[in-house]
């Protein structure tokens, strides 16, 4: 099957946009247009956030290790226990970094809950995500390229049976006509079957 390009008229230099990319394709695009033509990517969980009490407990746990320390380091009375008992000892050694080491602890907690919690929102919009990039790529899919003018194009009754032919398309405005010609043609997030 061929399709003619709206701006030269022509079918002889057209090619499905999945067959441009292919790698024994011919012409060969160049990495430009190669990366402008890439189909829509599939939904991938988000970076994980820190939330902004994770952030401070961090920050308390950082600012107060770091006193701790300036306190032991500046303390002149460390001469006063050389007799003292061994639990007071330890509690003058290691008291000063029970705050942030509660600090620390509660900011793990938290930095796992919220992990969690952004998890289980990835999780539960996975389907509806997976349905718009199922729609997305079936768009993309039903795309044409012609060499001779470097356009995207879709032919007429491509998408669908009643919907026109688009006009030619600039390759680096062509993620955005997928897109839209998506929303525009399938309005519902159920994607279409693909044609076998």
């Amino acid at each position: 099957m061929s399709a003619t390009c709206p701006q030269c008229s022509a079918s002889d230099q057209s090619v499905a946009v999945p067959h441009a990319l292919a790698p024994a394709a011919r012409p060969p695009l160049d990495e430009v247009a190669r990366v402008q033509l890439l189909p829509p990517p599939a939904p991938q969980p988000g970076r994980l956030r820190l939330n902004g009490g994770t952030i401070t407990c961090y920050a308390l746990a950082g600012v107060f290790t770091l006193l701790a320390v300036l306190s032991l380091l500046g303390n002149r009375d460390a001469e006063q226990l050389d007799g003292a008992e061994p639990a007071y000892v330890a509690g003058y050694l290691i008291g000063p970094f029970l705050i942030p080491f509660l600090l620390l602890l509660i900011a793990v907690v938290l930095h796992a809950v919220s992990r969690k919690g952004q998890r289980r929102r990835f999780t539960e919009t996975l389907p509806a995500q997976q349905a718009l990039w199922q729609r997305h790529h079936f768009v993309w899919q039903a795309a044409w390229l012609c060499h001779r003018c470097r356009v995207a194009f879709f032919p007429p009754a491509v998408l669908r049976p009643d919907v026109a032919a688009s006009p030619p398309i600039p390759l680096d405005q062509f993620p955005l006509w997928v897109t839209t010609a998506s929303d525009r043609t399938y309005g519902s997030p159920t994607p279409p079957v693909a044609p076998t």
